[in-house]
């Protein structure tokens, strides 16, 4: 009998948590009003290091400097299009 009560209990406590879960779910998703704040924090982000770039190696353009700004270029074009697919993903 002991065993089966806590079959029982288990079951229920299970069913519980999850009917608990799946109703919070939608509401945390649904709390977000601005998704894409953060992808355009990592835009300004990159473009305020970009600029950094450019201007401390301007007067030194060795090879070692250009792969940097390079990189950053690079980092900027990712982050642009993370953006510009979350933006495109609101709006549709």
């Amino acid at each position: 009998m002991n065993r089966l009560r806590t079959t029982a209990v288990a079951l229920v406590s299970t069913l519980a948590l999850g009917s608990f879960a799946a109703a919070t779910v939608p509401a945390a998703f649904a709390a977000k009003p601005d998704a894409c704040a953060t992808q355009q924090a990592h835009v300004d982000k990159a473009t305020a290091k970009l600029a950094d770039v450019t201007a401390r190696f301007a007067a030194h353009p060795t090879q070692k400097n250009l792969k940097a700004k390079k990189a950053q270029v690079q980092r900027l074009a990712h982050a642009t299009a993370r953006l510009d697919s979350c933006l495109a993903a609101q709006a549709g």
